[in-house]
């Protein structure tokens, strides 16, 4: 695997080319290209390349990998472009983050919320008994949360139907 090429590609921002060689690379699990890959993961601002970066690091299939996307997941920069970085973790074992992911659970769109649903059911409850118990009450105080919000939304509509009668 020519990293030099890759690295060009990836600096130039030609999509077509990049996504061509992150297939190949993805394919044959170049092992090779993950810091390289990493880097420019880490560095592009480019949300179409970091998904591609994404589901190349994926495909190669190392557990180095799922660190730096969780990193970027929390990252400010990804808000609203973090369904693809989630699906990229698939393939590995991300127990060791669940407290992230409970909080893109509660806080992100349908699709963040559906992505990290399927990473949370694959880990088959394989956590940290503190981190379970913690991502439990974080879940139970949300849905309380949400409750509050539901009684207080309904209170103010039959209120705002009232008027309408009057």
């Amino acid at each position: 695997m020519d990293l030099k090429l890759l690295k060009k590609l990836l600096e130039t921002d030609d999509l077509k080319e990049v996504e061509h060689l992150l297939d190949v690379i993805g394919t044959e699990q170049v092992k090779e290209a993950i810091p390289l890959l990493v880097e420019f993961f880490k560095r592009t601002n480019n949300h179409q390349l970091r998904n591609q970066i994404a589901l190349c690091l994926s495909d190669i299939g190392n557990k180095q990998v799922v660190k730096p996307i969780i990193d970027m997941i929390n990252n400010p920069k990804t808000l609203g472009n973090r369904g693809t970085l989630l699906y990229s973790l698939k393939p590995f074992d991300c127990s060791e983050h669940l407290d992230s992911l409970v909080h893109h659970l509660i806080t992100g769109n349908f699709e963040v919320q559906a992505e990290v649903f399927q990473l949370i059911e694959a880990m088959n409850g394989r956590f940290p008994k503190k981190m379970l118990l913690k991502s439990i009450e974080t879940l139970k105080d949300e849905l309380s949360e949400l409750e509050r919000k539901q009684n207080v939304l309904s209170d103010t509509l039959e209120r705002l139907y009232s008027f309408k009668k009057n």
